[in-house]
């Protein structure tokens, strides 16, 4: 069975997607629901069993893809681990193996075995199979996958280790590069970034519109976002951005009047403009309860996040909306469908919902299924839980409503929840929580690759 929810293998380019990727895996180890996550010494364990792991400290910001992640250090270098099929874990290296452990991601122009690793790190993001990291001086490199040309540096090739996002308007071999950077953001195979000066650029697949331009040419650097209304040729771009996500194939914003805007597919709807259209620049998100054409929009919006067929928006009184494909991954308590947006129930309601949920702080979405982190420090899950991505000691078993994530090593009926959480990052179908004393923790999906010969 494939760990894609069902709205999303019923569209002909996820099925598609899913396919391709799902010839790599042979095999899939057992959901881990609640534990530390592997980052010490694991030699000696076998292809079906875990030991315990020896915790490392000092992580101060964490980044999930489909099968890799990312973790930041206080010095300013970043350690990656989980599968390297495309050089995403930029230690100048590449196969058909996954890193248990963490290994350090290389310098610009560094080959392996390195000598010399990346530093000056404020920020890092992964896509599904590359990654990109915000440099001290608002510049930006990436690593990885970059057939589509989501590395930005003008080129198609794959990279084993960083090199750097050119300037919008460069061709290989860039002579500047992007600069004034503040924010940065990775879908499947589109990156984005917000400015300081509160432009947004993207680069990368655009086969859909994911880049906003109002074109589906794939671009090699960074181009910027049209504005709202706009066509190609744009005259107009996106100014006033707060705050960006990238779904796998639909791009979201905030802009300066805390309403949310979305471009890209919309096979699912997650633009929330009513319609199931796809959409070349942005367009406004609808607001709660209205139908196409939409007369109202959302507002009051501090954040968004994108999975990969729906979106959700967290709002400034700490409630949260979402829309898009339903496997239970919008938390109304149904798997209807919404093409506007609907409010997530509070825990453990059943629809129709008469409780909200409140006290959010942070939120991110998977594929299918969604995340909250709460003020308290508590962390909340619902949506799809094909291998245990919720946390809650279950798998196979999805949740329409939020549930509680479960404490290390606790096991379903879990009596402890994961507390005092200072950050979370939802990967594909897995997820990492950034503890207060600063060491990781995960649960979900656990993939490793064939054995080739």
């Amino acid at each position: 069975m494939d760990s894609r929810p069902s709205e999303m293998i019923s569209d002909p380019v996820f099925a598609d997607r899913a396919n391709r990727r799902r010839s790599t895996v042979g095999a899939v180890l057992a959901a881990a629901l609640a534990m530390v996550l592997v980052i010490g010494n694991t030699s000696g364990a076998d292809a079906g069993a875990r030991q315990a792991p020896d915790e490392i400290g000092g992580v101060t910001a964490i980044a999930a893809g489909w099968g890799h992640n990312l973790g930041l250090r206080p010095d300013g270098t970043v350690i990656a681990w989980g599968w390297n099929d495309s050089g995403q874990l930029g230690n100048g290296d590449r196969g058909w193996y996954q890193s248990e452990t963490p290994v350090q991601v290389c310098a610009v122009g560094q080959t392996a075995p390195c000598t010399q690793f990346l530093t000056g790190v404020i920020a890092i993001v992964a896509g599904e199979y590359y990654s990109l990291a915000l440099l001290r001086d608002r510049t930006v490199v990436g690593w990885g996958d970059n057939t589509a040309g989501q590395l930005g540096d003008g080129t198609t090739d794959i990279r084993t280790s960083p090199v750097r996002v050119c300037a919008v308007g460069q061709v290989a071999p860039c002579s500047q590069l992007l600069s004034g950077v503040r924010t940065l953001a990775a879908g499947e195979s589109h990156s984005l970034a917000q400015l300081t000066n509160g432009a947004a650029v993207a680069w990368g697949s655009n086969y859909l519109g994911q880049l906003g331009d109002g074109t589906t040419t794939d671009r090699l650097t960074p181009v910027r976002v049209c504005a709202v209304g706009q066509v190609a040729p744009c005259s107009q771009f996106l100014t006033g951005v707060r705050s960006l996500a990238a779904g796998r194939l639909h791009s979201l914003a905030v802009v300066d009047s805390a309403l949310a805007l979305a471009w890209g597919r919309n096979y699912s709807g997650p633009l929330g403009d009513g319609t199931t259209i796809d959409r070349l620049t942005p367009v406004r998100v609808c607001a709660v309860g209205q139908v196409a054409p939409c007369s109202q929009f959302l507002n009051a919006v501090r954040a968004v996040a994108a999975g990969h067929g729906h979106s959700m928006a967290l709002l400034g009184n700490g409630s949260v909306v979402t829309w898009g494909g339903n496997s239970g991954a919008l938390g109304d308590g149904t798997t209807i469908r919404r093409l506007t947006p609907v409010r997530v129930c509070a825990a453990e309601q059943i629809a129709p919902c008469t409780q909200y949920l409140y006290g959010v702080r942070h939120i991110d979405a998977g594929s299918g299924y969604s995340l909250a982190q709460l003020s308290s420090g508590g962390v909340l899950a619902w949506g799809w839980n094909r291998w245990g991505q919720l946390g809650d000691g279950t798998y196979y078993l999805f949740r329409l409503t939020p549930t509680r994530v479960c404490a290390v090593v606790q096991v379903a009926p879990c009596t402890q929840y994961l507390s005092l959480i200072r950050a979370i990052a939802a990967g594909t179908d897995h997820n990492l929580a950034l503890q207060v004393d600063y060491t990781v923790v995960s649960w979900g999906g656990n993939y490793y690759p064939e054995i080739r010969s």
